[in-house]
């Protein structure tokens, strides 16, 4: 069986809207489907899937193509990965002279060795009492070590390294998983004494894990190295649990650590997550923004959870998620609040979380004016005109001060801001339905008229080059080719394209005159070529 049988036959099992809804929230639009896409900030939907051409588009960033192209991006995997995930939802095999497979063979020894890993602490988490006394110490239910999969790392340099070894696995493996580190003394462990989290990507599949040293060894927590299956800045703890509550509340709440999240879970608030021992990335917030556009914030209220809150906010604000900070009363967090005083009284929190304004007002002090200016500084990086617009009046009745010298101000901030965004991002222009794309577009929506076209057509009379490129692929193969097999080795260019034409052909598919059509293309490419 050849690569491009492969997928064609596992394109066949999937369908896309399907695989999609995992990831973000569809609704039906017409004869196509629409949400926000992950892929970028965006308030209004751009994102189309086009479950007839079972292929997507984004109207406002170009990104497009079919279901490997969409895992591919949204999980960063390479097409080997992309093709072995997609295999196993479609229950078909991959044989072993696949291409890319010696890549995607080391990512499996990679994933085994994960997984067998996390068995041998899932045991020995049974018969460590130190490890388990901890973990009652902190509330955490059995029902919740065994959801979240946690498990223990014995003390000794060399445990784990032992186990892997005598499964099989080379130290190559080992390292490259990120379970062990090469010191003076050569390889030894990298989790010891711990509790051990398996942390997750958004999909489900085991990535790294976190440890929390159960002595007085620093770091407290440590968290794998990056791996060829694992990047820090792109992965939320718990995420994989979090999303059917996250969709069914509509926003999320961000913890700052793991047992933060697992208890949030454990007293029903299952839409908690956390980033690994860092601060949030825009990475992060895509991620989340195509589950919901409604974030809170959690902090400790002390003066480093403050300052924490502070820093976070240009981000969020600037990724068009409606945010209010939750800061906990001194010396708590959600682990120690929910344990003290009940799922009650932490909702009243969550309801009494502020928002950006309210929030940097509270912890202003004397120094107003430098407030006022720091809350326009942050609405100035804002896209979403309707928040900008309440957030400035906020920011007026906090301040006392006149709402027009307010809005007077932050237009001189949106001139600068929007000043050093057009020097940065020129933009894109958009793609206008001349002949060519035109006739490129009757072919993907009618394939039997392929043969006509290419009869009718000079190759070299085409201008746009990526237009011609996918007319030399029809033609190459007889016309042979559909959409969605076109994209199978089509480039970043090509494939925007496809994917927009697909979605949004130009034209009514049930009332277009498609001979007549081609004719006129056809006839004003050539008129074209005779007037230059």
């Amino acid at each position: 069986m050849n690569n491009s049988r492969i997928v064609e036959d596992i394109k066949s099992k999937l369908d896309i809207v399907d695989l999609i809804s995992g990831y973000v929230q569809l609704k039906k639009s017409g004869q196509n489907w629409k949400g926000l896409c992950p892929f970028h900030s965006e308030k209004t939907p751009s994102f189309t899937v086009s479950q007839s051409k079972q292929i997507f588009h984004c109207f406002g960033c170009g990104s497009g193509g079919d279901i490997i192209t969409f895992i591919s991006k949204y999980e960063n995997l390479s097409f080997g990965e992309t093709l072995e995930i997609l295999a196993k939802k479609s229950g078909i095999p991959l044989p072993k002279t696949d291409i890319d497979r010696k890549f995607i063979e080391k990512n499996e020894k990679i994933r085994r060795a994960m997984a067998i890993a996390a068995d041998y602490f899932r045991t020995n988490l049974r018969g460590a009492e130190l490890a388990s006394a901890y973990l009652r110490k902190r509330g955490i239910e059995e029902e919740f070590v065994d959801r979240f999969g946690i498990g223990y790392a014995p003390a000794g340099w060399s445990n784990l390294i032992a186990h892997l070894r005598s499964q099989g696995f080379a130290d190559s493996v080992i390292k490259e998983a990120g379970l062990a580190a090469v010191g003076t003394k050569g390889l030894y462990d990298m989790f010891r004494h711990r509790i051990i989290f398996p942390i997750n990507s958004s999909g489900g599949s085991l990535v790294a894990f976190g440890g929390r040293a159960l002595d007085d060894s620093s770091p407290k927590y440590i968290n794998s190295p990056e791996t060829p299956v694992f990047k820090k800045s792109e992965t939320l703890f718990g995420l994989h649990l979090a999303k059917d509550e996250i969709r069914h509340r509509k926003f999320v709440l961000i913890a700052e650590g793991y047992l933060d999240v697992i208890v949030c879970h454990q007293y029903g608030f299952g839409n908690a997550v956390a980033p690994l021992g860092t601060a949030l990335t825009s990475s992060h917030l895509q991620k989340l923004r195509s589950l919901t556009n409604r974030v809170v914030l959690i902090f400790d209220g002390d003066s480093a959870g403050k300052e924490a809150a502070r820093r976070s906010l240009p981000l969020v604000c600037q990724g068009k998620l409606f945010t209010r900070i939750l800061l906990l009363p001194d010396s708590e967090d959600p682990d120690s609040f929910l344990r003290k005083y009940g799922a009650d009284a932490f909702n009243q929190l969550i309801d009494r979380a502020k928002t950006a304004v309210d929030f940097l007002f509270g912890i202003a002090g004397e120094e107003k004016t430098e407030t006022v200016r720091e809350a326009l500084t942050l609405i100035a990086g804002m896209d979403d005109l309707l928040l900008a617009d309440e957030m400035l009046a906020e920011v007026s009745e906090k301040a006392k001060i006149n709402e027009s010298v307010i809005r007077e101000e932050f237009r001189k901030m949106k001139r600068k801001s929007k000043a050093g965004k057009a020097a940065a991002d020129p933009g894109r222009k958009s793609e206008k339905y001349n002949e060519e794309y035109l006739l490129l577009s009757l072919v993907l929506s009618f394939p039997e008229k392929t043969g006509q076209v290419l009869s009718l057509l000079d190759m070299g009379d085409i201008r746009d080059e990526t237009v011609r490129s996918l007319f030399g692929k029809l033609a190459a193969c007889d016309g042979h080719r559909d959409s969605s097999s076109l994209l199978d080795d089509a480039g970043e260019r090509e494939r925007a394209i496809i994917s927009q034409l697909c979605v949004n052909p130009g034209f009514d598919p049930e009332e277009v005159e498609v001979d007549r059509n081609i004719r006129d293309c056809c006839r004003r490419i050539k008129k074209r070529k005779l007037d230059e």
